[in-house]
C-alpha cells in the first residue's frame, strides 16, 4: 500500500474564540440535522491540532477550505490563515468564502488575493426543500459572480448535496473559464444500491466537463461508520468517471473525525487506492492536488 508523502486536499481549522461560525455556536441549523454531531464540534481546532493529527502519516502539504464562517469574517480567516501558514508552514493553500452575489465581488476577490496562498474559492451552496438555505446555483448574481473567478485565476470548490449535482452540471456549462472541484464526491444522501445507481449517473454529467475535478473527501460525514466495501465502490466509482488524473484525497477533518479518527481515514484510502499502480496512488494522494492548486 502506499507510504510515500500526501497532500491532505481538504482540511479545516477555526478559533471561536476569534472567529464567527454560526454553524457551529448556534443550537440549531441544518447542518446539525445532517451528522448529529456538531455539538462535539464547538471547540477550537487549531493548527497544533491538526498537526497532531497528521504527523505520523507523511502529510507534508495541505489545502485549508474555508471554515463557513460570518461572511463579515471571511478576509478576517484568510489573513489568519495566512499568518498561521507563515509560521508553521501549513496551510500550503487557501480556499476562501465569498459571498458571489456581492455587487462588489471583484474588489472582494482582490482583497483576498493580496495573501500568497489563496488558490480558490468557496460559497456553500447546500439546498433542500424545507429549510432556508437559498439556491444559489439559480441565483443570476450567483453566476455572475462566479464568473468573475477567471480573472483572478481561481478555482471554485463545488459544496453541495446529491441531488444537486444536475444543477452543477448545468452551471459548470455555463462557466466553461472557471475551473472547478466537486467536493465530498458530490455529497450523496442515499448509499443504497439505488442511490449509488442515481449517483454515479448524475456525476458522469459533471465528469464530461474538463474543467472539473472530484475530491474523494467527507467519506466520514457520507457512510458515518466503516463500510469499506460500500466507500470502495464510490471511490472507485468517481474515479472512473473522471479519471486517474481528475481526482484526489481530502480528509476533510475536523468534521469527517466525528465518524472516522484520521488513522483510519488514511488506512481506508490506501486500502481503495491500492488496487492501482503505484504512480497513480501517488496521484491521487499527491500530484493531482499540487496540480490543481498549483501548490
Amino acid at each position: 500500500m502506499y507510504t510515500d508523502e500526501i497532500i491532505d486536499g481538504h482540511m479545516h481549522l477555526w478559533d471561536l474564540d476569534h472567529g464567527e461560525y454560526p454553524w457551529l455556536t448556534e443550537k440549531e441549523g441544518h447542518f446539525k440535522e445532517v451528522i448529529g454531531k456538531v455539538d462535539k464540534l464547538r471547540k477550537n481546532f487549531l493548527i497544533t491540532d491538526y498537526e497532531g493529527l497528521v504527523k505520523p502519516y507523511h502529510v507534508t502539504q495541505c489545502v485549508h477550505l474555508e471554515a463557513n464562517p460570518a461572511y463579515k469574517k471571511s478576509l478576517y480567516e484568510t489573513e489568519w490563515l495566512q499568518k498561521i501558514a507563515d509560521s508553521h508552514g501549513f496551510p500550503n493553500v487557501i480556499v476562501f468564502q465569498a459571498d458571489l452575489r456581492d455587487p462588489d465581488i471583484e474588489n472582494v476577490l482582490k482583497d483576498h488575493c493580496q495573501f500568497p496562498n489563496v488558490r480558490g474559492v468557496r460559497q456553500i451552496l447546500f439546498h433542500e426543500e424545507g429549510y432556508s438555505d437559498p439556491d444559489l446555483m439559480k441565483d443570476p448574481h450567483f453566476q455572475k459572480g462566479l464568473k468573475a473567478l477567471s480573472k483572478q485565476i481561481l478555482t471554485f470548490d463545488i459544496s453541495l448535496f446529491g441531488h444537486q449535482i444536475p444543477d452543477a452540471a448545468r452551471l459548470v456549462k455555463a462557466t466553461p473559464d472557471v475551473t472547478f472541484v466537486l467536493d465530498h464526491l458530490g455529497w450523496p444522501r442515499d448509499i443504497t444500491d439505488n442511490g449509488f445507481e442515481t449517483w454515479k449517473k448524475d456525476i458522469k454529467l459533471l465528469a464530461d466537463h474538463p474543467n472539473v475535478h472530484l475530491k474523494l473527501s467527507g467519506i466520514g460525514l457520507i457512510f458515518k461508520s466503516h463500510d469499506q466495501e460500500n466507500i470502495e465502490r464510490f471511490l472507485h466509482a468517481g474515479i472512473e468517471a473522471f479519471g486517474e488524473d481528475r481526482c484526489f484525497f481530502g480528509s476533510n477533518v475536523p468534521p469527517d473525525s466525528l465518524f472516522l479518527p484520521y488513522g483510519k481515514l488514511i488506512e481506508i484510502y490506501r486500502m481503495a487506492f491500492s488496487r492501482y499502480a503505484p504512480e497513480t496512488q501517488r496521484k491521487l494522494f499527491y500530484e493531482n492536488a499540487k496540480a490543481f492548486y498549483d501548490i
